[in-house]
């Protein structure tokens, strides 16, 4: 009995060498035993799945691809060369264009507008943004009101946005400078978008206006999901209001600031609407960012081969800045 124990056993052991090395096993070796029918048929059915899901996939995936990728790639390929868009040959200029860029103050400055947009947009939305969800989180009548109110700019899009505050801030008609001057306070008026000094900021404040909707709303999900256990045994245990929203409501809800975050900050480093319907970049080029430089010189100036060389920075810039940023943010969820 002892015996035919111990072969079954070797057998076994056998068969499954050879099933993970794809090797044959030895001569005189009993074959293994076939897997049983209801086996092969659940086989059969999850690769038939798997070819439904890749026939649903993949014409989204091939229209990615074809829209995305492969120009994308091609752009790589452009800034290396002097091509204006238009005509059907042109010469690789090597890293000409890159050099260029570097020694460009305009472009300097089109980056120092987007750092300002990118990082100032994600801190300022994501701190107003929080409050407004802790102030809708504590109400008890009409919260789905203040919510809808709340939500409603992020459905407007950024262009029409941007069209509304450029009539309110027009400097002789607009609604602004209207009641300022009404109010007894005309030296408070001014060219909103016309001043070089203030235009850069004025564009952040619509922009925080316009996206902090979304933000809003991914906060206070995260605030009502918080267990009221744990907040119910810190007030019991004697703590104040800003030590439980900093030791058990702010850890809790840490995956949502690295989510609002990480999105604010894309959304800034890519800003173009409403720099192209507030100022088109000006005065001069005072109020240009990274994407609407790489628009104007490339569409506008008939420099693609340039043009490209300057998406391929930008590319660059919202990678290594957004995956720093979130491993940063992870660590700090990990703590949490």
């Amino acid at each position: 009995m002892s015996d035919q124990s111990s072969m079954e056993g070797g057998a076994g052991v056998v068969s499954a060498a050879a099933l993970l090395t794809g090797e044959q096993p030895l001569k005189g070796a009993p074959d293994a035993p076939p897997p049983p029918a209801s086996r092969r048929r659940g086989l059969r059915v999850a690769a038939r799945g798997r070819l439904v899901l890749l026939g649903f996939v993949a014409p989204a995936l091939i229209i990615y691809l074809l829209m995305v990728i492969v120009p994308s790639l091609q752009s790589v390929q452009l800034s290396f060369t002097n091509w204006d868009g238009i005509s059907e040959s042109y010469d690789y200029v090597g890293v000409q264009n890159y050099e260029d860029i570097l020694t460009s103050d305009r472009f300097w400055n089109a980056v120092k507008n987007t750092l300002i947009l990118g990082l100032g947009s994600a801190l300022v939305i994501n701190v107003i943004a929080l409050l407004v969800a802790l102030m809708l989180d504590k109400l008890n009548h009409a919260q789905g009101l203040f919510r809808t109110a709340v939500y409603l700019p992020a459905l407007v899009s950024a262009f029409i946005m941007a069209t509304i505050w450029k009539y309110l801030l027009n400097y002789n008609f607009g609604i602004v400078n209207t009641m300022l001057r009404d109010l007894g306070m005309p030296e408070w008026a001014r060219d909103w978008l016309g001043d070089s000094s203030i235009v850069v900021w004025v564009i952040l404040f619509i922009t925080c206006f316009t996206l902090g909707g979304n933000t809003t709303l991914i906060y206070l999900a995260n605030l009502q999901s918080v267990p009221q256990e744990l907040l119910e045994a810190a007030r019991i245990d004697g703590a104040g209001s800003w030590k439980v929203f900093w030791n058990v409501t702010w850890p809790m809800i840490a995956g949502a600031v690295t989510v609002n975050m990480t999105l604010a900050m894309i959304a800034g480093w890519v800003i173009f609407d409403q720099v192209m319907v507030l100022t088109s970049g000006g005065p001069g080029f005072v109020s240009e960012t990274m994407a609407f430089f790489i628009y104007k010189v490339g569409f506008g100036e008939y420099r693609a081969g340039f043009g490209s060389a300057a998406a391929v920075v930008l590319f660059l810039v919202v990678i290594v800045s957004t995956v720093g940023a979130n491993a940063y943010m992870r660590k700090r969820e990990i703590q949490a």
